[in-house]
């Protein structure tokens, strides 16, 4: 089950989430790891927590919003396990997912917060047919996208995944100390890419400013699941991307 679809498909059929009453939120808050979840989490008022499966969420307010959150481990398969269970059980008008990446943008720099104009998920790939001893060369691959199930169940290939446009736009308004909040697309897939040349064949490919275990994977999950999505992820994880996203949701309406 490579594909986005898949993976929903099997969390709402091993988990069985069309059960239980579900009790809608404002905003769903994914953060990679508690490290970074924690300090949204601390301002939290009027906390509630529960467990299901392997998940845990933490419900409450924060400037006014009923929010929710949880981790999605910096792993593609967990994020959309639990970006699942969390819309099923607490349907939020906004998914936020933030934390820390790496550059694949020279122009994004440590300090940076780097807010999604889109996604990408860009795990995808196929290879040329090569006969053995023929040698593997990654920058010969080409993109496979993710077939995403729309109306009348047609599988529509998507490279990109859409971010919420008024999301945004307020995101770019909001001050960053020591940096910047720039626009751009970002990029996850179970990998940890280090090479130049890769890192330049992945941005050509799926024009990528950074890269992340999880953000494209949300997204497309958020897609499938008709809600909207905008990530904040921090160049290097230098900058307080945490506080930014709590200043977000204190402003957004």
């Amino acid at each position: 089950m490579t594909h986005l679809r898949g993976w929903v498909l099997f969390v709402v059929c091993i988990l069985g989430l069309a059960s239980g009453s579900a009790q809608s939120v404002d905003v769903l808050l994914i953060a990679p790891d508690d490290v970074t979840l924690a300090p949204v989490r601390s301002k939290l008022t009027k906390l509630d927590h529960e467990t299901r499966a392997g998940w845990e969420f933490w419900i409450g307010e924060l400037g006014g919003k009923k929010v929710v959150l949880t981790r999605s481990e910096d792993d593609a398969l967990n994020a959309v396990a639990a970006t699942t269970l969390a819309v099923r059980r607490h349907p939020p008008r906004l998914i936020v997912v933030f934390g820390p990446c790496r550059a694949h943008d020279p122009n994004a720099h440590p300090g940076d917060i780097v807010v999604s104009h889109g996604f990408a998920a860009f795990d995808g790939m196929v290879s040329p047919v090569t006969a053995l001893d023929g040698g593997s060369d990654a920058l010969r691959w080409h993109k496979l996208p993710h077939l995403a199930m729309t109306a009348g169940e047609k599988e529509t290939p998507m490279e990109l995944f859409p971010a919420d446009a008024a999301a945004e736009a307020l995101a770019l308004t909001l001050p960053v100390a020591g940096g910047r909040a720039m626009a751009g697309i970002l990029g996850s897939g179970n990998q940890v890419n280090r090479e130049a040349d890769r890192i330049a064949w992945l941005r050509e490919q799926w024009h990528t400013t950074t890269e992340d275990g999880e953000s494209g994977h949300v997204a497309g999950c958020a897609y499938l699941l008709g809600v909207p999505c905008i990530g904040f992820r921090s160049v290097d994880g230098t900058a307080d991307v945490a506080a930014f996203t709590s200043q977000f949701v204190e402003a957004w309406r």
